[in-house]
């Protein structure tokens, strides 16, 4: 609930649903907004964000169709200023994928024209900025849990290395760990999707040879952090921000998981190395004197 007035800019060019706007808002009232509305409008989108750079608002009201930007074009101009201030799209188009595709640029919400009246435009408000306050909650989750992962890697010491090499897997064999970077993503991809819609996608054994591969190729705990955070981050730029933080949180356990085959990987490799040591030095006592 806001303690003041809620600033509305609304970007629109047709002066009939600028006034038609204004007499919704300007005698509005809820238990969200109890002290109304406060309007700035701009009828074009270069005025707009003008405006946006100059002041403050809750919440943006936007046409799509304006004289100096039309349609996908205004979505994308718009995309920036969509990072701090949540966006409303009001067009006389109603069109399901437009809808999707405002989503997708970071609107908070989508209203065909037709349709407003005093009721829907102050629950589209107010879902917009709460909308927004979780959106930005999630991005602030997603980068501490990269920033953890990445000082974490940082953290390992050597002597805590099963093995002395120095150097980072990704810097010994970039081409190789690419490729394991490709398919870690597929298989995170697929444990989101075994929890989010009830399939049966097998993962375990391309998980064991993953991590038979990354054994084989002498990884450290770094180097598995680092591929896990690669595949997150590269979720955060081609999901939506929603859709990115369900991948963080399940791949905490696929990390989990890695991490503890890889210890079972060397435990092994520890057990046979000195199992072969003891029978070789068994071998020189026992074998008879020349």
């Amino acid at each position: 609930m806001l303690n003041r007035p809620c600033r509305v800019l609304i970007i629109e060019d047709q002066p009939e649903d600028i006034e038609r706007t204004k007499t919704m808002l300007s005698g509005a009232r809820s238990a969200s907004f109890p002290k109304g509305f406060e309007l700035e409008y701009a009828q074009t989108l270069t005025g707009g964000k003008n405006l946006l750079d100059r002041q403050k608002f809750d919440v943006v009201l936007l046409d799509l169709i304006l004289p100096d930007s039309r349609g996908m074009k205004t979505l994308q101009a718009i995309e920036d200023y969509a990072e701090r201030v949540p966006f409303i799209i009001e067009t006389a188009i109603e069109d399901e994928v437009i809808a999707v595709k405002a989503l997708e640029y970071g609107a908070c919400g989508y209203l065909p024209k037709i349709l407003i009246d005093d009721n829907l435009i102050v629950y589209a408000i107010r879902a917009a900025i709460e909308r927004k306050q979780f959106v930005k909650k999630n991005i602030s989750q997603q980068q501490n849990e990269i920033d953890v992962l990445e000082q974490i890697s940082t953290e390992i010491p050597v002597r805590d290395r099963p093995f002395t090499k120095v150097e980072s897997l990704q810097e010994r064999m970039p081409d190789v760990v690419d490729e394991i970077k490709q398919r870690y993503s597929k298989i995170l991809l697929r444990q989101v999707e075994n929890k989010l819609y009830d399939v049966n996608y097998q993962i375990s054994n391309e998980l064991n040879l993953l991590v038979e591969q990354l054994g084989y190729l002498q990884a450290t705990p770094k180097d598995a952090i680092d591929i896990h955070t690669a595949a997150i981050k590269q979720k955060q730029i081609n999901l939506g921000r929603i859709e990115a933080q369900i991948f963080v949180t399940e791949g905490r356990y696929l990390l989990l998981e890695v991490m503890g085959k890889l210890a079972a990987y060397y435990q092994r490799y520890y057990i046979g190395l000195s199992k072969m040591n003891t029978t070789h030095s068994y071998n020189k006592v026992s074998s008879p004197k020349e």
